[in-house]
């Protein structure tokens, strides 16, 4: 995927593919290649050129730890989410509580579930599935900001940008706390006069943390989590690329766990419902590009899919296959007659290379609540 980001941004392993100016060329020595040290940044710094295009699938995104597998990361992502939304929870209480936000602390408190992503994003994203709808609030912010730092992560950007891209997440809603709780406990159809406070929320949070002396990108961020790429969104109508990078992530993981979480106006969609939903939405809410990103990072059958695989048994999706979206890895949990048995973990995509023609494949996404299920059982 083609991405347009400032020269001040590169970081390397980023394949840069030309100057975005469109007037300065790169040299043939810094194009359609992956910077390969920071005397190739300094290189293209020194020239007069603001803006470079990456491809961000043939860059290399920083590895800062070894890889883990699910079962071997599930229980470090579990006590890093617990802690991290203990994190939400204390800002949120110190805005009730009208204190001080200390934002690099709390970029501490969530190092180690930034960590757990780095290490295997499959146990942190598994995660997000098990909302408590009596803590939405504070479970929708953490489950975006787990989304939001995968999303990054996969468009290759640098530690420091995804750090930031999180905190921008967990703070994105905090102007609901000024929004009425039968407004947005409302089961029914809202008013014109209520969605009109709920649509203040953006700004009301923007305007909060000026106040609280946070870096810009986040407070702009933050007002334009809810802009659309068509420019019909609010609170300013910006459109295409005016319309933060951080916004343009946030609004497209936000969208998708809110559609997978249950409401009090409908149930949750299945994780791959939400996909399609999402995708219908291309061009006009999401830019294409990030919601195809989106797309090939979480799969077709995201991370949390109760799934029925071809020869009748069931399990739940645990890890996804960017190059293979469509066979990801399955943890098989019952036999074809919905007995229970000793877990499985089948990688679809090995098993289909292997069989040559006899392939084992998901047959149906299934909401866990048609049998009465709690997910979490089969996690870990």
């Amino acid at each position: 995927m083609l991405e347009k980001i400032k020269t001040t941004n590169l970081q390397e392993g980023m394949f840069v593919v030309c100057s975005a100016n469109g007037f300065t060329s790169l040299p043939a020595e810094l194009s359609n290649k992956a910077i390969a040290s920071k005397a190739d940044i300094s290189a293209i710094l020194q020239l007069n050129i603001s803006e470079v295009l990456i491809d961000s699938e043939k860059s290399a995104a920083p590895n800062s730890f070894p890889q883990s597998t699910y079962s071997e990361e599930i229980l470090f992502a579990r006590e890093a989410y617990s802690n991290a939304l203990n994190c939400v929870q204390k800002i949120f209480q110190t805005i009730a509580d009208q204190g001080q936000l200390e934002i690099a602390e709390y970029k501490k408190d969530i190092t180690p579930l930034i960590d757990s992503i780095d290490r295997n994003n499959s146990a942190a994203a598994s995660l997000t599935v098990l909302a408590r709808t009596d803590r939405y609030l504070l479970t929708h912010s953490l489950n975006t900001t787990i989304l939001s730092a995968i999303l990054g992560r996969y468009m290759g950007l640098s530690r420091d940008l995804i750090e930031e891209l999180s905190m921008t997440a967990m703070l994105m809603n905090v102007g609901q706390l000024w929004i009425p709780q039968k407004i947005l406990q409302k089961k029914g159809k809202l008013s014109r006069e209520e969605f009109q406070q709920i649509k203040e929320h953006s700004l009301k949070g923007s305007r909060y943390l000026e106040k609280q002396n946070t870096p810009a990108t986040i407070i702009k961020s933050v007002q334009a989590h809810h802009e659309k790429y068509d420019g019909t969104g609010y609170p300013d109508g910006l459109a295409g690329n005016d319309i933060p990078q951080f916004s343009r992530i946030i609004s497209i993981c936000d969208a998708y766990d809110a559609m997978t979480s249950d409401r009090p106006y409908r149930e949750a969609m299945t994780p791959n419902a939400a996909i399609k939903h999402l995708y219908s939405m291309a061009n006009s809410a999401f830019h294409p590009r990030y919601l195809e990103s989106f797309i090939k990072c979480v799969g077709i059958y995201p991370v949390g899919c109760f799934v029925k695989l071809s020869d009748g048994r069931y399990g739940v999706v645990v890890t996804n296959t960017p190059k293979a979206p469509l066979l990801p890895q399955v943890k098989i949990v019952f036999n074809s007659r919905f007995r229970a048995i000793h877990p499985e973990f089948v990688d679809l995509s090995k098993r289909s290379e292997e069989t040559q023609g006899n392939n084992l494949e998901i047959v149906e996404c299934i909401h866990p609540k048609t049998f009465k299920l709690e997910l979490d059982r089969f996690l870990w």
